[in-house]
């Protein structure tokens, strides 16, 4: 009888141990911070979380909202970005992006895209990586029903219906793959980023003697092309494209 008390005892204080995350009461800490004012003090317990390699929409969005409030744009901006790697979908996360790139210098219009690449853009967009993974699932279940329907109803009009509902499934199946695939992708792979200093010179070659392209300043955004020495070959919205140092730059 006492080994099975010792049990049950040792099972109730594993139970809890694993039930007091820190990260959680970090989160709460971090959010009473905000609300008080406290953004210095907010900022770090929301980098205590991600220390632990707890990637979170909320965490980066309200991190993003202490910098925001202490007029630190662009690492506003850059925790904005994170946020919606994560979870493109986000509408608040972008609204508040969108008025954090209005306190930077830097106005670029970007290169039209096609139609036919909004339209891809704006689809994938719908979704976060993991929902679109979850959504392959479901559309996987409903196109088997679609095929049992097909080939074991007697009735012509169950077929029919079960054949082109089937075709609809697939399509949506084999999208949502590709999208949660290349939604992963982009959140693992740091191929863009957010300047940091005040003012960078972008060169046409990675080294200092080389000729000056053009200037950028801190909060612009840019897509990582190639890296060398210390280096990082980048693009800008307009398509203009030259060579930054490594350090005057967050990527993600």
């Amino acid at each position: 009888m006492k080994r099975y008390t010792l049990l049950i005892y040792m099972l109730a204080v594993m139970g809890w141990a694993f039930a007091q995350n820190p990260a959680d009461e970090w989160f709460d800490q971090a959010n009473a911070a905000y609300n008080s004012g406290n953004y210095n003090d907010a900022v770090e317990l929301y980098q205590k979380i991600l220390d632990t390699d707890m990637e979170s929409v909320p965490v980066y969005y309200n991190m993003g909202n202490a910098y925001y409030k202490m007029h630190d744009y662009p690492m506003a901006i850059y925790n904005y970005e994170k946020a919606l790697k994560l979870d493109p979908s986000n509408e608040e996360v972008r609204t508040n992006l969108e008025i954090a790139n209005l306190a930077i210098v830097d106005k670029i219009e970007p290169v039209p895209q096609s139609f036919v690449e909004r339209w891809w853009r704006s689809l994938r967009a719908m979704g976060s990586g993991d929902r679109w993974a979850w959504w392959s699932v479901a559309a996987f279940a409903l196109l088997l029903v679609c095929l049992f329907m097909f080939l074991r109803s007697r009735r012509m009009g169950l077929r029919k219906l079960g054949f082109f509902m089937g075709i609809v499934f697939f399509i949506v199946f084999a999208l949502s793959v590709v999208f949660a695939a290349q939604l992963k992708k982009a959140a693992t792979i740091p191929d863009q980023a957010i300047i940091i200093a005040p003012t960078v010179t972008v060169k046409s070659s990675p080294a200092e003697t080389s000729v000056d392209l053009f200037v950028l300043h801190e909060g612009t955004k840019v897509a990582i092309l190639e890296c060398s020495n210390g280096w990082n070959k980048v693009r800008i919205a307009n398509g203009s494209i030259g060579w930054l140092e490594a350090d005057k730059m967050l990527s993600f």
